[in-house]
């Protein structure tokens, strides 16, 4: 047993940093030059919280002014509280010694872990005493707007736009932090620029909403994890699912006409049938056009009609002319012409 803690520890890159009863992170290496990938990976952080890593010079004591702020990585943790990202080392502004500082996006200075690294090319200088100060942003207003497009009804993407209006309420100026978007499971980063203390500062967000997209869409910004502002967004494109419901309705209707059309009268028999016998054509009510040759029709016969019908013999077009009468008819009609 011994034996196997050892192997199990020879083979971990660092040991974990961190509570035993909070969140842990650790480093693959522990020197490595800006610009190169290390492997952080975590364990005991809340489950779907967002975890954000940065390089820090002068130990983080000067908090976000002494880190790399623009080379900043956010990663969500996973439902066991573990995370592993590859990070690309920053060069932070301050002198080593430096750290990666892990901790919670909107954690409030709680819930962070600092894993030393020797930055190889980096200076070196004293840890300053800098007094503890934490800054302070409060959010003035948070709002979405472009939610009128009529193409989002059938499913369309939309471009919004997210005004983002913060207020610092420190007593220091914050610098180099980063201003951090997340629509949904998709995060984006942009320079925050310098906010004075007491200045009140608005952003203007372009924020996407994807093509088809169905459901809530929570839309949160922060500054450096502080100022946290969340807004919903309900993409429910009610034109395409009316459309789909007219579809389906035309296609139920035409399914139930289908089934329910009387079949032809007679086995084997089509739905237009021609009788020699009378020179005529017997049609059936599944036969197309039945509807409006019903309507044209002059009469209705009934089945014993049609059978008497059937039962009398074929007319010929043989005649027998009573010539004597066919005279006295003729000079009859010729006689009443020549009266006055």
């Amino acid at each position: 047993m011994t034996r196997a803690l050892l192997l199990l520890a020879l083979l971990s890159p660092l040991a974990l940093t961190g509570t035993a009863d909070g969140p842990q992170a650790a480093l693959s290496t522990s020197a490595a030059a800006p610009g190169e990938k290390v492997r952080v990976t975590g364990q005991g952080w809340p489950a779907g919280q967002l975890v954000q890593l940065t390089t820090c010079g002068e130990l983080g004591r000067a908090g976000s002014a002494s880190c790399d702020m623009p080379t900043a990585l956010a990663i969500t943790a996973r439902e066991d509280g573990g995370f592993a990202v590859d990070l690309v080392l920053g060069k932070p502004s301050r002198p080593c010694p430096c750290i990666v500082h892990v901790a919670m996006v909107g954690g409030g200075g709680t819930g962070h872990v600092d894993l030393p690294i020797e930055l190889r090319g980096h200076p070196v200088g004293p840890v300053p005493e800098v007094a503890a100060t934490r800054a302070r942003v409060e959010v003035v207003q948070a709002s979405l707007s472009g939610r009128g497009a009529v193409s989002a009804w059938f499913g369309g993407a939309q471009r919004l736009t997210l005004t983002y209006t913060v207020r610092n309420a420190g007593a220091e100026p914050i610098r180099g932090v980063p201003l951090i978007l997340r629509v949904g499971g998709d995060q984006s980063t942009v320079d925050a620029g310098e906010l004075a203390a007491g200045q009140t500062r608005s952003y203007q967000l372009p924020v996407d909403i994807p093509f088809a997209a169905f459901g809530r869409y929570r839309v949160e910004a922060s500054i450096g994890g502080v100022g946290v502002a969340t807004t919903d967004h309900d993409a429910r494109p009610w034109g395409l699912v009316l459309l789909n419901a007219i579809g389906l309705t035309l296609i139920g209707w035409g399914v139930y006409r289908r089934f329910r059309r009387p079949k032809a009268q007679g086995e084997g028999l089509s739905s237009v049938v021609r009788v020699a016998q009378w020179q005529a054509y017997l049609v059936f009510d599944d036969a197309p056009g039945s509807a409006r040759l019903r309507r044209l029709a002059g009469d209705e016969l009934s089945p014993q009609e049609v059978q008497s019908l059937l039962s009398t013999p074929r007319l010929t077009n043989n005649a027998v002319i009573d010539l004597e009468a066919l005279d006295a008819v003729l000079l009859a009609r010729a006689a009443g012409k020549r009266e006055p």
